[in-house]
């Protein structure tokens, strides 16, 4: 199905004038939890639902573990987890300390089977959708 979007009447109220202007949403869905996941997974896998939960959560446990001790983690077609940092720029050698360190995070980039999915995904209207 895709996207669906709708058109959104949007006041601009830190514009003086408070103009009004348009812009396309996105419509959103409830979102898909983990145990809706591992159930659809264990149905198509044919693997109990617990086996498939202690599987993810060793993945996940494991993937934690070497992104705590700084190693990239790629998980095939699915993406890469990499621990970085964001750091403030200081003028002497002397001055560049961990206290420079503004931000801890985890950069996400997809792999190729999601990036092929976004590629592919479809932007259609609410009123084009319920055509389908």
């Amino acid at each position: 199905m895709g996207i669906i979007t709708r058109k959104a009447k949007v006041v601009l109220g830190y514009q003086e004038g408070k103009p009004t202007v348009y812009k396309v949403q996105q419509i959103r869905y409830p979102q898909v939890t983990t145990d809706q996941l591992v159930n659809e997974c264990s149905v198509s896998c044919g693997v109990n639902e617990s086996q498939t939960k202690a599987v993810i959560d060793a993945l996940l446990n494991r993937m934690c573990h070497y992104i705590e001790i700084g190693h990239p983690v790629k998980m095939g077609e699915f993406g890469s987890f990499n621990p970085v940092i964001n750091v403030k720029c200081v003028k002497t050698e002397e001055e560049a300390t961990s206290e420079t360190i503004q931000k801890k995070r985890i950069q996400f980039i997809p792999g190729k089977r999601l990036r092929q999915t976004m590629a592919d995904l479809t932007i259609k209207t609410a009123g084009d959708a319920l055509n389908d």
